[in-house]
Formats: structure tokens, C-alpha cells, sequence
């Protein structure tokens, strides 16, 4: 019982630890300048959407949000039909090669955005790839593929190869038992990869930033940014930039939370 109690007592102390900076930066965001100045733990006393109307407009996140949903579902649906697809190759169509390309697809996970922005920066010049919409999907594609491969390969593995084999007796080809078995029961999995890599395109700065300088196909980051520059002393506006940037990811965990924990459950089970 002591034990119980001590495990709950931090638990406790570890979620409000983590969780009180985004409440706090939230209210916050709610407050005029003259209370977060004189005082930035209180609680609103006048409680106000100016700062909301006056980040939108300033940081114009309007066309911020368009570029950043396009990147964002654009790569997140590449990326979902290529990695379930390469998984079910990899897994469960046997080949001598397999191992060699599943091999180096996932040392894709060893390369970094840092290490390789200037050769890639280089690469997209010569192409003439920068400040274009397909100049960022790619990079994006590739930054992403390697883990929902693996991720995928995981879950696609488990699938007992009897359920494989019983559609092939019954006629069956590998796109029929991809459509009709794979990819209904590779939903929760599905599901996963499309949240991680969206999230990650939504936060990425630095391709963009390094591979564009055309403001018509800024993101969200990218702007949030720049508006911390005009913004640093005016608390207020910045916090509520912030939240502006991060609804978009939290609307989808709220949507798809039952989904990502089903995801999660059943490669811990089945992996």
C-alpha cells in the first residue's frame, strides 16, 4: 500500500510537472499585456481574444496554415501507401533481396537533418527544386519513410503467414491479400504512422527555412519564427501565436487518440 501511494503520489507530481507549462503558457495567452506584465502566474482577471486576432493577423497564419497542411498531407499520405506497402513486400513476399533493402532503408534512420542539409540544400539548387512545393515534399518523404518501414515491417510481420497462405489456396493474388487482408487489419498501425509523420512535418523548421526563401510557401514554424522576432517583448501576442501553431496536433490527438493507443497496444503485443 505505502508503495501504491508513493507510485501515485509521482505520477501525480510528474503530470502536473509537465503538463502546468502548457496550461499556464494557454491562460496566458488569454490575459492583456498589463496583467501578464504585472503578473504572469495569476489567473485572467479580464480574459480576452485580442491577443488570438492580433497574432493571426500579424504572423498571417492564413496562408501559413495552407502551405503547412499541404506539406504536411501530402507527405503523410506518400509516406502511409509507401511504408504499408514496402512492409508487406519485405514480410511476407520472399525474396533474396529483402534484407539488403530492408537494410538500407532503415539506415535511413542514421541520417540527420543537420548532417545532410547542405549536400541536400546543394542537390535541390542544382535542380531546381528550392522554393517549390515538391522542393519540400521530398526531403519530407525521405526523412519519414525509413521509421514507418520499420514500424510498419513490425506489425505487417505479425500477421501469421497462414492467413497469407490460406488466401493464396483460395486463388488469391499478393494485391488481393494486400487489400483485402493487409490493409484492414494494418489500420491501427496505419493510423500510428500517419499521426508521427504528420506531427513531425508540422514541426520541422529547418528544411524549410534552409530550402526556401519565397514567403509565399512558409509554414507554420517557419513564421511562428519570424514573429518572435517582432514579438519578443509582447508576450501575450507570442504565447497566443504558440497555441495557434499547436491546435492543429492536438485536434488530431483528441480525434485519433483511441487509434494511436491501439497502435501502440498491439505492436507492443504482437511485436
Amino acid at each position: 500500500m505505502p508503495f501504491r501511494v508513493a507510485a501515485y503520489a509521482a505520477l501525480g507530481f510528474f503530470t502536473i510537472f509537465t503538463t502546468f507549462p502548457l496550461i499556464w503558457l494557454t491562460y496566458t495567452s488569454f490575459k492583456p499585456e498589463t496583467e501578464i506584465v504585472s503578473n504572469m502566474v495569476a489567473l485572467p482577471v479580464n480574459w480576452t481574444l485580442n491577443n488570438y486576432i492580433q497574432a493571426w493577423k500579424l504572423g498571417e497564419f492564413s496562408h501559413l496554415f495552407v502551405n503547412s497542411l499541404i506539406f504536411c498531407v501530402m507527405t503523410t499520405v506518400i509516406v502511409v501507401l509507401f511504408s504499408v506497402s514496402a512492409a508487406f513486400a519485405f514480410t511476407k513476399i520472399p525474396s533474396k533481396l529483402t534484407p539488403i533493402i530492408f537494410s538500407f532503408i532503415v539506415m535511413g534512420l542514421l541520417v540527420t537533418i543537420s548532417s545532410s542539409i547542405v549536400p541536400l540544400f546543394i542537390a535541390e539548387n542544382f535542380l531546381g527544386l528550392t522554393n517549390t512545393h515538391l522542393g519540400i515534399i521530398i526531403p519530407y518523404v525521405a526523412f519519414n519513410i525509413s521509421f514507418a518501414v520499420y514500424l510498419a515491417a513490425a506489425f505487417v510481420r505479425s500477421i501469421p503467414n497462414e492467413l497469407i497462405e490460406a488466401a493464396k489456396m483460395d486463388g488469391a493474388g499478393y494485391l488481393r491479400i494486400y487489400t483485402a487482408i493487409v490493409l484492414p487489419m494494418a489500420r491501427p498501425i496505419i493510423t500510428t504512422i500517419a499521426i508521427f509523420t504528420f506531427h513531425a512535418c508540422w514541426v520541422e523548421y529547418v528544411l524549410v527555412y534552409m530550402l526556401s526563401s519565397d514567403a509565399t510557401i512558409r509554414t507554420v514554424q517557419v513564421g511562428l519564427s519570424l514573429l518572435k522576432g517582432q514579438l519578443s517583448f509582447n508576450f501575450g501576442f507570442l504565447f497566443a501565436a504558440v497555441v495557434i501553431s499547436s491546435l492543429p496536433l492536438l485536434v488530431l490527438y483528441l480525434l485519433f487518440r483511441k487509434h494511436l493507443q491501439a497502435g501502440f497496444s498491439m505492436g507492443a503485443v504482437k511485436g
